[in-house]
């Protein structure tokens, strides 16, 4: 895919890996839109020459309304990337906690429901673009083997990795020029991991963005990056090894 001149849209395009994807577009000539929650890193982005405006995709609506001004401003689009996410540790096994309830809500809204919204609310930009197009989400090997501490984080990985399946089987029928691809990451060093650590060294985020990037050029599916790999190899063929590794990261 020639990225010179591509239209993309990246939530959570202010920091961690978002903000490495801009990075890396920037060099490769692309026209980039982003949301994310900092009102102050937004304007920042702003600043710097990309299209930025602050949205929290928890809430109905803003995943829509983020796609209406990015088509807006670009003149249309041709690469979405939903790579907002929020984790955190959910003791459910401790009873109805309103804080816990309150945050496993935030989770779904932000890591599943928008994604929905906006697979939905640009679907007609993707399909109307004159170049290859492509719904891109990011995923965690968390997806695939779940950790004991954060079970609704988890879930909404594994919601997004069903999602893609089924929106990838819409797109093949519907809209066969709009690539559907799940972006299975590992432990990224961003602030969501901020003193976190698992059985593989944390990647960097320009590592990831320059992986993701690499991905969608070669159009593939399912694109696993880092030591993602080897746990969906392992997985494959030692099921109950791959998940005890994840179990407690």
């Amino acid at each position: 895919m020639d990225m010179r001149g591509a239209r993309f849209l990246i939530t959570g395009g202010t920091s961690g890996v978002g903000a490495a994807l801009v990075r890396a577009l920037a060099g490769r000539g692309a026209r980039v839109a982003i949301c994310g929650r900092d009102t102050a890193a937004v304007a920042r982005a702003g600043a710097g020459g990309v299209h930025a405006w602050r949205a929290d995709l928890s809430v109905p609506g803003e995943a829509a309304r983020v796609v209406a001004l990015a088509a807006g401003r670009l003149g249309g689009l041709d690469v979405v990337v939903a790579n907002a996410g929020v984790q955190y540790p959910t003791p459910l096994t401790s009873g109805p906690a309103p804080e816990v309830l309150s945050r496993a809500r935030e989770e779904i809204a932000v890591n599943l429901t928008s994604v929905a919204e906006l697979a939905a609310a640009s679907w007609p930009h993707l399909g109307a673009s004159p170049a290859p197009a492509a719904f891109v989400a990011v995923t965690s090997g968390l997806a695939y083997a779940p950790k004991r501490s954060a079970p609704v984080y988890c879930a909404t990985k594994a919601g997004v990795h069903i999602l893609l399946e089924s929106l990838r089987h819409q797109a093949r029928r519907d809209t066969p020029g709009v690539r559907v691809q799940e972006v299975v990451l590992p432990l990224v060093d961003t602030g969501m991991t901020a003193g976190r650590e698992g059985p593989a060294r944390k990647l960097s985020p320009d590592a990831a963005a320059g992986a993701i990037l690499r991905g969608i050029d070669r159009g593939r599916d399912v694109v696993a990056v880092g030591a993602s790999r080897a746990l969906l190899a392992l997985l494959r063929v030692a099921p109950p090894v791959g998940k005890r590794i994840l179990r407690d990261a």
